[in-house]
C-alpha cells in the first residue's frame, strides 16, 4: 500500500508509507527485508517508505525517478544519514551542493536544510536513518539563493 497523502502542490508525500512495518519476516530478535521487496517508484513524486521504526529511530528508503527530488527541508531535532545505493544526482546540505553516486554516505546534522535531486538517467535509491524521534519535516525559512559546489572526498 502506497501513501497517497501529499502536500498542497500534490507532488510531495508528507508522510512515509508504513505498510512495510506490518507482518515482517522475523528473526528471533529482529526483522528481515530485502531491497527488491521495498523499492517502489511513482512517476509523479518521490516515494518515502519506512523500512523499520523503533522508539528512537526511523530507517527509510527514498525511491526517486530521474528529474525528481526530495525538496529542501530540515529536521530541527534530528540528524539524518543518507546512503546512496543506486543512481546519481546532487545532494544539498546547507548552502553547499555535491554530486553523489552509489556508495556515497552523507551525514546531515539537525536543523540544516537539505535536498536530494536525481539528476541522472536511472532511478535513484537512497537508504536513510533519522534519529532521535520525533523527526519533523520543516520548511527552510530563508533558503540560499545559490549553492556552492563542493566535491565529496572519495
Amino acid at each position: 500500500m502506497q501513501t497517497e497523502i501529499t502536500n498542497e502542490i500534490g507532488l510531495i508525500p508528507l508522510q512515509a508509507d508504513t505498510s512495510l512495518l506490518k507482518d515482517p519476516k522475523k528473526f528471533s530478535n529482529g526483522d528481515l527485508k530485502s531491497l527488491e521487496d521495498i523499492a517502489q517508484f511513482n512517476p509523479r513524486f518521490f516515494v518515502r517508505r519506512r523500512i523499520f521504526s523503533t522508539d528512537s529511530m526511523h530507517f527509510n528508503i527514498y525511491c526517486i525517478e530521474p528529474g525528481q527530488s526530495n525538496p529542501l527541508h530540515k529536521h530541527s531535532g534530528s540528524d539524518e544519514i543518507c546512503y546512496f545505493v543506486q543512481g546519481a544526482g546532487d545532494v544539498i546540505v546547507g548552502d553547499e551542493i555535491a554530486a553523489v553516486q552509489p556508495g556515497d554516505c552523507v551525514h546531515i546534522p539537525k536543523d540544516v536544510g537539505h535536498e536530494i535531486i536525481n539528476t541522472g538517467t536511472e532511478r535513484m535509491i537512497v537508504v536513510l536513518a533519522q534519529s532521535p524521534l520525533p523527526c519533523a519535516h520543516e520548511k527552510v525559512p530563508n533558503p540560499p539563493s545559490e549553492f556552492r559546489r563542493v566535491e565529496l572526498n572519495r
